[in-house]
């Protein structure tokens, strides 16, 4: 993941960390190294590989007011290569180290952060993001096995062969909360940490609508197989979602009226739990 204001690298089912600038300093400093589009796009000649390096380009200044971006395997290799191969030793008037001790953020860290051992939903979307991302990295978590079987709901959805992303960009500057792909399916999950309210469908109807459309023909992942979009609904179990339900679904399905000859599209209300045990998904009831 490339970033303006946070450390967080996250690529596909690597270690994932996520440090905000204002809470880690950098040591040794001669060891961080910065680069420039120029040199990205002089990369791109050499290797023969100009229009990743356009792509790579064109992300970066189209979305440089966001905190981070999510990177593609091709994206981030070519970028690294960059840094090892032309990147600059990084220029600072005072030697900067590490402060609070803060090394790496796991899913424990989270959960004292947000306090879940007494409170029964996440402060913040970003944490419950982060949260279920670092989950993700882990087969063997049940949080693993939760999404597995929200995918499995679809035919060659499985979880295990996909890419996981979080924050990513299909073609504009509007980020997706979680995105998971593989060769059949594109699965979007937007969450949600309290429970539904009329004001925020609004802002859901606009997310749909943004991600429906741009992850169609996205230059950002492999769409030769891709035939479905699945949408995923994430917010805190209540009975207090359930009229809102019917009313967000027909907001997506007047959305794909548009684009259903493209592909399939599916759309999946899901709650989550907090408890002892850690995160629960399920399937919201009809």
């Amino acid at each position: 993941m490339l970033v303006t204001r946070a450390v967080h690298f996250s690529f596909p089912f690597l270690v994932h960390y996520c440090i905000p600038i204002d809470s880690i300093r950098f040591e040794p400093i001669n060891q961080i190294k910065s680069i420039e589009e120029t040199d990205l796009y002089l990369y791109g000649i050499e290797s023969n590989n100009i229009d990743l390096s356009f792509k790579i380009i064109n992300l970066i200044q189209q979305n440089k007011h966001l905190h981070c971006i999510s990177l593609t395997n091709d994206e981030g290799k070519a970028i690294l290569n960059v840094f090892q191969s032309a990147g600059s030793r990084y220029d600072a008037c005072y030697k900067i180290k590490e402060v609070n001790d803060l090394a790496n953020v796991d899913c424990h860290y989270i959960w004292a952060k947000n306090k879940l051992n007494r409170n029964t939903r996440f402060s913040s979307e970003s944490d419950m993001e982060t949260y279920i991302i670092i989950s993700l990295k882990n087969a063997n978590n049940k949080e693993f096995e939760y999404v597995r079987n929200l995918l499995k709901k679809y035919s060659a959805n499985n979880l295990i062969d996909s890419q996981i992303y979080n924050q990513f960009i299909f073609g504009n500057a509007y980020p997706a909360d979680i995105v998971i792909t593989n060769e059949s399916n594109i699965n979007v999950f937007e969450l949600k940490k309290d429970h539904l309210t009329l004001s925020q469908i609004p802002q859901i109807e606009k997310e749909m609508k943004k991600h429906l459309c741009y992850s169609l023909f996205s230059n950002r992942i492999r769409q030769t197989d891709t035939n479905r979009f699945n949408f995923y609904l994430v917010t805190l179990r209540d009975n207090n979602n359930t009229p809102f339900r019917p009313i967000i679904e027909d907001k997506y399905w007047n959305l794909c009226e548009n684009i259903s000859t493209h592909r399939e599209n599916t759309i999946t209300f899901v709650e989550y739990t907090v408890n002892d045990s850690g995160l629960s998904f399920e399937v919201a009831p009809q």
